[in-house]
């Protein structure tokens, strides 16, 4: 009897022996699956609504458009200097905003001609700091996000060697992107801010059709879904009409109700 007993437990061992291996491979396979599955890729680094991503929250919250400015010509170390702090934001960004989707817009010549679409436009992905140590490589991050960067660069320096524009309808062009995007909730201006339209003009302290200017503003805050505005302050050195720095009283005014307005210098 006890001879046989310990033969009955031989054919257990040899499907034991078959089946755990079998399970092991499997639950790796899933593993790497659901790693790869969790990552972003370029051309655009946004997330692709795979399962593995829902589950992780890897979903597109939010928005920001990149606005350059060029009624007036940026200077060489402006544009270096502005890129560099964008650079910083997006390293920088609360980890609250992954993934955040940035549109890339040049300021219209005038408000009749505002932007119908970006000229680039790309998440924002992980950088080196913000790598996950289970699934992935604080290398292999580091060098996706600098692909990003460079991918970012030259639509960000065709943008600013523009010609210079007649009129600076930044107010408008604000404005336009926010009511036509319901998902937009900052925006990254590299400008003056010296706004020039015939409805209001800094630059010749003239306050045209008055009623437009609160109209405007309200159009940019009055849904509540703008929460903050950088800008990248350059200095046109008038003091008489550019205040040292920004926000100043009239566009404090203009967008009270925005949560945080950001100089980024």
């Amino acid at each position: 009897m006890k001879m046989s007993g310990q033969k009955s437990w031989k054919p257990l061992f040899a499907v034991l022996l078959i089946v755990i291996p079998i399970a092991l491979l499997g639950w790796v396979g899933y593993k790497m699956w659901y790693t790869d599955q969790l990552r972003v890729a370029p051309p655009d680094y946004c997330p692709t609504n795979t399962r593995p991503q829902k589950k992780a929250g890897f979903v597109v919250r939010g928005h920001t458009a990149i606005l350059i400015d060029t009624s007036n010509k940026i200077s060489k170390e402006d544009a270096k200097q502005a890129f560099k702090k964008i650079e910083s934001w997006a390293r920088d960004r609360d980890s609250e905003a992954y993934i955040e989707k940035l549109f890339l817009y040049g300021l219209p010549e005038s408000k009749e001609q505002l932007p119908a679409q970006s000229k680039g436009s790309s998440c924002i992905p992980k950088d080196g700091a913000e790598y996950d140590p289970i699934y992935e490589n604080r290398v292999f991050v580091e060098a996706q996000f600098r692909q990003f960067l460079a991918t970012l660069k030259p639509i960000f320096r065709d943008l600013v060697d523009r010609e210079e524009a007649a009129q600076s309808p930044i107010l408008e062009t604000m404005a336009h992107l926010v009511q036509r995007d319901t998902m937009l909730n900052s925006i990254v201006l590299v400008s003056d801010m010296l706004q020039n339209t015939p409805a209001s003009d800094h630059y010749a302290k003239v306050e045209g059709d008055t009623r437009d200017i609160p109209s405007t503003c309200r159009e940019i805050t009055g849904l509540g879904q703008l929460k903050t505005v950088y800008v990248y302050y350059i200095d046109r050195e008038r003091p008489e009409i550019q205040p040292s720095e920004w926000p100043d009283p009239w566009w404090r005014e203009c967008l009270r109700g925005v949560e945080q307005l950001v100089e980024m210098n």
